[in-house]
């Protein structure tokens, strides 16, 4: 009597996990539960189920319209590419504008060489012409204790620039009459020049 009852709890033990496998199996085909994934978190059947088969059930419930809830790892490192990718087009851009600020800096240092090539020569010229009307007040007193006839002979032999020079330091009394002593074609033409 005792052996009938231990089989008989066998037995009944036996029927009981038949009837929770078969429950878990229907769960499993109807999509309700994922037996391998939930199996796959027990440490002990964990190790029994391969890695293969938990990617394989990955790829069946993705076909099933299922998708595995998001790992935060994954999530994070695809920001992250994303920012990474944000970054590189910016530091792009941003060296994009250093060549254009680059180019225009070279363009200034060019522009302010020639104008300071520029400006070394207006002040050369300065110089020469402050020299020039030195030299035309020294020649211009000389001339001025010349008589009229003297001074134009002198001037026939001297540039039209330099004659114009020597008389705008004369009172207008000697000029006029160093101009009334010239060829009068010559006088003409230098009374035209000291117009302009």
């Amino acid at each position: 009597m005792r052996v009938k009852k231990i089989l008989s709890r066998i037995i009944l033990v036996i029927l009981i996990l038949g009837i929770v496998a078969g429950a878990v199996w229907v769960l499993d085909w109807l999509a309700v539960i994922d037996v391998r994934k939930t199996a796959g978190k027990i440490p002990v059947v964990g190790k029994m189920i391969s890695a293969e088969e938990v990617k394989d059930d990955k790829k069946d419930d993705k076909k099933d319209g299922k998708e595995a809830p998001p790992n935060p790892l994954e999530e994070e490192n695809k920001k992250l590419k994303e920012q990474v990718q944000r970054l590189e087009k910016q530091a792009g851009e941003m060296a994009k504008q250093l060549e254009i600020v680059n180019t225009e800096k070279q363009d200034l240092l060019e522009e302010r060489e020639t104008l300071q090539g520029t400006l070394a020569s207006m002040k050369s010229l300065q110089e020469q012409q402050e020299g020039a009307e030195v030299s035309y007040q020294k020649l211009a007193e000389y001339y001025t204790e010349m008589k009229p006839e003297a001074a134009v002979n002198i001037m026939n032999n001297l540039a039209d620039d330099v004659t114009i020079g020597i008389l705008q330091y004369l009172d207008n009394e000697q000029t006029a009459k160093i101009l009334s002593a010239m060829e009068p074609e010559k006088a003409a033409g230098i009374v035209d020049q000291m117009k302009q």
